[in-house]
């Protein structure tokens, strides 16, 4: 068993790493080797000895001596084969490092006993990171910053999930690679960058400036923008940064990067591959923002608690009857009680939590309906569902489940495809339209001539209505608007040759009224009716009407 101390496997193991210490001890003998790393770092007598225990023992720190005892010798008196502690350990200078310590027991068939291991230096662990070679965020967190100055930025791959979901993950860690290299490059010597998790990475200029940072964004941007994989692909990479000066004030070194964290999500938000430098506002509403999330998922989790529909009437085509409406969502958090659609529907977006609020809108309408039409008889009720809802698994079975248990109508209820959307896959929505149907739901286009609403998508979708955007409308009124009057000609002209009918929207007064009254349209609505008002009140107002004709009947 003695041969072990000079086996080269140990040799081998002993030279594979230079924070990694190996130890085998002949337990017959009391002869040790240690690597020699080992000796060299800690100042140990010799690669070989005798009695390496009692001279290992002036390393161990004086408080932790006790417990690398207690372990120890369980060990060395066969109540244990293994050995596994964490300890400070001093080094040949005299200071102290954490090292952990992990070694077991083995026999041969004739007794024979060896006891081998290794020490690990914690405290380098964590200095590179193994996939890039950048140094981690505990070297960051470790630099010193007191009475300095200069320029610290985040920045993050845009869209690197997708760009995985095409390129696989093994393509992924490639990408991450050559971009440790680029910005190695880039920085230089007076800088450092750190890989500070995932696909986001922090740079430290000091003594920089806003411009000397641009400068770094810019070259960054076109050195790394365009990546040669291993099989000859070519991935094209943008990049999002957020940046601020130092010091600003006392901040801690959490609450910088809490700043830069929240302007980063401002820029991949709003500003998408650019590089954008810290401001109170922008952190200000970026922390309205991230309350915002917490509060909505608390509301949903909650039985979607503070959210409400609210409901603008449809009027006929000679806006003197409500025939329907389109139910729109509302939410009131617990602290945050002004925030308005186009505040919290994008972070819904934001969060996937847009496909269980959709749920509960579709939902909602259904029941809302059925009431209605208890009462009112025949009554539309429209309400907006979302490209990624529409594609969800098994979508129109819970349309078509909720049906059942309400007992709605499908004709009295049409499903509208949400301005917001960027539609990727026209064939698979298409598809999706045809099932909702056949079912006897009825189809609209949002804000037909904005955003995906081309005339491609209105060839490609197999949609039964538009609703033509309220800035085509609203103005028409107005001198200079001959060439929307001109566009919604158009469109009513197209829609006419397609069969499909045309809901206005920005009717906001009687000029605009008047105007849209000779053109052959299908419903009208817009805030000359009424602005989208809570149950209660949409009620009161379809009984005015109501009575309206009752006396004017008589």
């Amino acid at each position: 068993m003695s041969n072990i101390l000079n086996d080269l496997l140990f040799q081998a193991f002993a030279e594979a790493s230079e924070y990694v210490y190996i130890f085998a001890t002949d337990m017959q003998t009391g002869l040790s080797r240690w690597s020699r790393s080992a000796i060299d770092f800690f100042g140990m007598p010799g690669e070989y000895m005798e009695d390496a225990l009692s001279i290992w023992l002036e390393h161990v720190h004086p408080d932790d001596l006790q417990m690398y005892l207690s372990d120890i010798e369980l060990v060395f008196s066969g109540a244990s084969t293994v050995h596994s502690i964490q300890y400070r350990a001093k080094t040949r200078y005299g200071d102290y490092v954490w090292v952990e310590c992990r070694g077991s027991v083995q026999s041969d068939d004739e007794g024979n006993k060896v006891f081998a291991g290794m020490i690990t230096r914690l405290d380098c662990q964590s200095i590179y990171d193994p996939l890039t070679g950048l140094k981690t965020k505990n070297q960051f967190y470790a630099m010193d910053f007191e009475n300095k100055k200069g320029i610290i930025a985040i920045l993050g791959i845009d869209f690197f999930k997708k760009i995985i979901s095409t390129y696989g993950y093994d393509n992924g860690d490639k990408i991450l690679i050559q971009l440790g290299k680029v910005f190695l490059e880039l920085v230089g010597t007076a800088n450092t960058v750190f890989r500070f998790a995932g696909d986001e990475f922090i740079f430290v200029l000091p003594e920089g400036t806003k411009e000397q940072m641009r400068t770094l964004y810019d070259r960054i941007s076109e050195k790394a923008g365009k990546l040669l994989l291993g099989n000859g692909q070519r991935v094209t990479l943008s990049f999002s940064a957020a940046a601020m000066e130092y010091p600003i004030s006392e901040d801690s070194r959490d609450d910088l990067i809490y700043k830069l964290v929240l302007s980063l999500d401002k820029v991949k938000r709003q500003n998408r591959g650019n590089l954008s430098f810290y401001t109170k506002e922008v952190f200000d509403l970026q922390k309205r923002n991230q309350k915002l999330k917490q509060e909505l998922k608390r509301s949903i989790a909650n039985n979607f608690r503070g959210f409400e529909l609210f409901y603008q009437p449809w009027m006929n085509k000679d806006g003197t009857k409500i025939v329907g409406c389109e139910a729109l969502l509302r939410w009131k958090g617990e602290t945050i009680t002004d925030s308005y659609p186009g505040e919290f529907i994008p972070i819904l977006e934001e969060t996937d939590d847009i496909l269980e609020v959709g749920r509960f809108v579709m939902r909602e309408a259904m029941r809302q309906q059925k009431l209605w039409e208890e009462r009112y008889g025949n009554f539309i009720v429209s309400f907006n569902v979302s490209y990624g809802q529409f594609l969800e698994d098994h979508y129109v079975e819970e349309v078509e489940k909720a049906v059942k248990e309400f007992g709605v109508d499908p004709h009295n209820i049409v499903i509208e495809l949400t301005e917001s959307c960027s539609v990727q896959s026209p064939a698979t929505l298409a598809n999706v339209f045809a099932e909702l149907k056949d079912l006897g739901f009825n189809i609209a286009l949002d804000d037909f001539g904005t955003g995906y609403s081309s005339l491609e998508m209105l060839k490609l979708l197999p949609a039964d209505s538009i609703k033509i955007e309220h800035t085509f409308v609203r103005e028409l009124s107005a001198e200079g608007h001959d060439v929307d009057f001109a566009i919604i000609k158009s469109i009513l002209y197209l829609c006419s040759e397609l069969g499909q009918s045309v809901v206005v929207e920005g009717v906001e007064n009687a000029e605009v009224e008047s105007i849209i009254r000779q053109m052959n349209v299908g419903f009208l609505q817009g805030y000359y009716y009424s602005k989208p008002v809570c149950r209660a009140d949409f009620e009161k107002l379809v009984d005015g009407y109501l009575e309206r004709d009752a006396v004017q009947a008589e």
